[in-house]
């Protein structure tokens, strides 16, 4: 059967990160269709290390197949160059199960990632993690 999507995202990249900005709730269609829409990004990173920074709005939970597919393409973009990922938590409903999912996601991609309240915290994060970086 097939679903609608669930779920909005826009993705950019700055330098050696990759920005993207997501509203939730995320089903697997709507995974499936970030997946295609962040290859063309990953294509310009991956000849070196490279930060994502997340920011996640109202809902964001995902289902559970969204979830495993959420886990595969961090696994993927680690293998191409993902060193670290913040995540912002600024508006998000649901907070403490959202930040419970994601920490599940991230560490079976054994990706290095942390919390925050704003652009500005994680901005600074990623720029300790890569002092060549200027936002």
């Amino acid at each position: 059967m097939i679903f609608n999507e669930h779920g909005v995202f826009k993705i950019s990249v700055e330098a050696k990160v990759l920005f993207i900005d997501a509203t939730g709730p995320f089903n697997e269609e709507s995974v499936k269709h970030y997946n295609k829409d962040l290859e063309s990004c990953i294509v310009q990173l991956e000849a070196s290390q490279w930060n994502q920074i997340v920011s996640f709005h109202k809902m964001s939970i995902f289902t559970p197949e969204a979830e495993g597919r959420l886990t595969e393409t961090l696994i993927k973009r680690r293998s191409r160059g993902l060193i670290a990922c913040a995540v912002i938590l600024a508006d998000a409903d649901f907070k403490s199960s959202v930040k419970e999912q994601l920490s599940r996601c991230y560490r079976s991609a054994e990706v290095e990632h942390q919390y925050f309240d704003s652009m500005a915290k994680a901005q600074q994060w990623i720029r300790g993690l890569d002092s060549s970086l200027t936002f």
